[in-house]
Order: C-alpha cells, then sequence, then structure tokens
C-alpha cells in the first residue's frame, strides 16, 4: 500500500444499507497445502438493515493514520499523525500534542509514526506505547510515561524502546498496528520486509519477526516485556518465541471484537482480505501468505508442508487483477475496521465496517452480507471512542464520525 496524499473530495452525509448486495459465496481454496484450509466462521447476526453516515470532527491534521482513546476518564480522542506526533481531540478541535518523536521517525513512503496502544491498567501503570519506523528503516516499539491518567503529554525522558524488528531493505510493508487483547498482552502486526511477492519468504520463517502477529506481555514486572507461556513458540529451539500468528503481508489496520481479531491484510497485486481469527484458531495460526493471496494460490514454492492455514473471512478483488471483479467489491489496499459495539444505535451492533485507501471507499459487513461501499477519500485507519462510537481517519487531514442507522 503506497500512502499518497490525495484531495479530499467533499462527502454529503449519505447512508449506505448492508442488504443492498447478495450474500459473499462460500469460502474456498485451491492451496497446494497438505492439510486443509479452515475458512474463519461468521457469526449468525439478525437480519437488519444497517446504515451508516459521515460528520467530519476535525480537518487540518497532518496524515492522520488512526484515532484512540484511553481509560483516562475524559473524552479526549488521541490520533496519531504520520510525520511522528499524536495530538488530542477534544470537542471537534485539536487541544494539545501528547507526543512527539517526529525527530525519530523516518516517514518516506508507508513509513512514519504507526501504532498508539493503552493498556487496559493505564489509570494504574501510567505508561503508553507507539510504533514508528526509524532512520534505518527498522520498525519500533517504544513505551512512554505519564505522571497523571489526564497529563496533556506524556513524558519525554521516560522513553524506552521494548523492541525492534528490522526493516533494513525496503520503505513498505511494515505493519505497526498494536492493540491490547482482551488478555492483556500486547500484539503487535508486522508486514513481510517489503518489496513485491515476499522474496525473502519471511511471513512463512518462523525465524523471522516480519509477516507476522506478535503477542508479548508489554506490562511485564521484571522486564522490558516477557513472552506469555501460552505463545504457540515460547519454548521453541528455532521459531521466535514472540509470534502468535504468522502469513501475513502487511497487516495495516486490526482489531478485536471480544476474543476475534480482525485483520485487514493489504494484498499484492489480485485479492485484498479480512481475516477474523477466533481464539480457538489463533494460536499459531498460519494465514497463508506468501503461499496463498486471500483464497487463491500465489507462490506454490513458498507453502510448507504441515502447515494448517486458516483462511478469510472476507475477500475483495483488483479491478485490474481479476477478471470480472465486480466495482462494489474492488479495493487494493485494505484497510482493518472494528465491529460497531456501541450504544448510539444498538440495531447495528455486530456490524463490522472496513474500507480501502486506494478505492477511497468504506463498506459495512454483517453475517456474511456486504453493503455497498460509501465513498471516503484517503482513508487510511479507524477507531473508537471511549463510547465504542467509531471514528475514521483520512490521510488529507480529517477525522469523522461514523453515524448508523437501523432499521
Amino acid at each position: 500500500m503506497t500512502l499518497l496524499r490525495r484531495s479530499l473530495t467533499t462527502l454529503a452525509a449519505c447512508a449506505v444499507g448492508v442488504a443492498l448486495l447478495a450474500p459473499l459465496p462460500a469460502a474456498t481454496a485451491g492451496v497446494p497445502s497438505p492439510r486443509a484450509v479452515l475458512p474463519a466462521r461468521a457469526a449468525a447476526v439478525p437480519a437488519v438493515t444497517v446504515g451508516v453516515g459521515l460528520t467530519r470532527v476535525v480537518s487540518g491534521l497532518d496524515q492522520p493514520l488512526l484515532v484512540r482513546s484511553a481509560p483516562d476518564g475524559t473524552s479526549r480522542l488521541f490520533v496519531v499523525e504520520k510525520p511522528g506526533r499524536v495530538v488530542t481531540v477534544v470537542g471537534g478541535r485539536v487541544t494539545g500534542t501528547f507526543i512527539d518523536v517526529h525527530r525519530l521517525v523516518r516517514s518516506e513512503g508507508e513509513q512514519g509514526l504507526l501504532g498508539l496502544a493503552f493498556p487496559p491498567n493505564f489509570a494504574t501503570s501510567h505508561v503508553v506505547f507507539i510504533t514508528y519506523t526509524r532512520a534505518d528503516g527498522a520498525l519500533v516499539l517504544d513505551r512512554f510515561s505519564v505522571r497523571r491518567t489526564t497529563s496533556a503529554s506524556v513524558l519525554g525522558s521516560s522513553r524506552r524502546t521494548v523492541l525492534v524488528v528490522p526493516h533494513p531493505t525496503n520503505t513498505n510493508h511494515n505493519g505497526g498496528d498494536i492493540a491490547f487483547g482482551p488478555d492483556k498482552y500486547l500484539y503487535l502486526g508486522t508486514g513481510d520486509g517489503g518489496s513485491s511477492g515476499d522474496p525473502r519468504r519471511n511471513a512463512q520463517n518462523l525465524r523471522s519477526l516480519s509477516g507476522k502477529m506478535l503477542r508479548i506481555d508489554a506490562l511485564s514486572r521484571t522486564r522490558i516485556y516477557s513472552i506469555p507461556r501460552t505463545n504457540p513458540y515460547a519454548t521453541s529451539r528455532t521459531a521466535r518465541h514472540e509470534i502468535w500468528m504468522s502469513g501475513l503481508r502487511n497487516p495495516w489496520r486490526w482489531s478485536f471484537d471480544g476474543t476475534t481479531q480482525y485483520i485487514g491484510d493489504v494484498g499484492q497485486d489480485r485479492y485484498e482480505e479480512i481475516d477474523a481469527v477466533t481464539a480457538a484458531r489463533a494460536r499459531g495460526a498460519d494465514l497463508g501468505w506468501s503461499c496463498r493471496e486471500g483464497f487463491h494460490s500465489f507462490a506454490t514454492s513458498h507453502c510448507l508442508r504441515g502447515r494448517r492455514l486458516v483462511g478469510p473471512t472476507l475477500e475483495l478483488c483488483h479491478q485490474d487483477g481479476v477478471a470480472g471483479c465486480p466495482s462494489s467489491r474492488a479495493g487494493e489496499a485494505i484497510i482493518g475496521g472494528y465491529v460497531y459495539r456501541g450504544t448510539a444505535t444498538p440495531g447495528a451492533q455486530g456490524t463490522y465496517v472496513f474500507g480501502d485507501y486506494v478505492a477511497g471507499r468504506i463498506w459495512l459487513y454483517r453475517g456474511r452480507t456486504l453493503s455497498a461501499p460509501l465513498p471516503l477519500a484517503d482513508v487510511s485507519g479507524f477507531g473508537l471512542d471511549r463510547a465504542k462510537e467509531i471514528y475514521a481517519t483520512t490521510l488529507s487531514g480529517s477525522l469523522y464520525r461514523l453515524r448508523f442507522t437501523a432499521a
């Protein structure tokens, strides 16, 4: 995914309903693997038509990539800006800079300040985590402290580097999104190292941290981080202990809904995918890249014997790469989103929202039904406020709130 600045198109407060398209076909896979591909299961959702509209909260931001909230007792939103700052937004205006690491950040192409996560015990731990790409291209996970949960900014002198993922050759496929799971461990998605087609086969290589979903105890009392005993390779003599899942290309944006992790994995030339991985399947799961792209074979020489692949939940196609790809399901740089759990529109709960940066649109996905797309140029990320209402950012500088309807 190449993040290039575009001009923002004017958006009307229109709505789309998820009952407008036929259900998606059942998942299939033609992967040359000795064990079966497991398609992720979609939960049953009550039949209801859900719509969504967009309300701009603030504009003039500097290449925002995502938005977060914190368990700090305030209504602050924290917006991550690609060049290296996290700004706070309250009441529709920017109120300050919470973190400024622009001097540490290399922000060419897909690089930059990429992730932000507040731990569930923020009120007592007073720590916050970020990810960014530094001068040598490496993906860095850092920790900061604050004096109080309501502090206007972090303590600059408190920065500690937690983990470094080497990324020496290419500027693309960094991943970088982070979040605490329901198990209170920190998850970090990493790209495959860049270039095209995973030439170093990092995603399938368990000795590499690239192309993975990592899982660490970042709140360890004795170390900068420790390895959870339940990690699949925690005692391995060859695999990296931090690995939770493998087979990812560029998990640019992802989220948890309860114990299910929804991952938007950016595709190569033909397919984009959403992986909804349940807790029962997550441990040691191989999501397929670069043996497979979406439900389809990619590089058969990269497939490893004995791996049981977990298939995507949803697939988009590239119109310039897949014959007959319908415009309504066309994308080229998927942006994973969130399942709606807010209270403003109870009937919309259980609806997954995601987007595509290149296509400049967002969709709703409910059960196995995909909505017609809603235009949102330059959509770069999503996030939640403390009430679990969903927001979206655009690289061209705006923060939007999504407003749902249900009938």
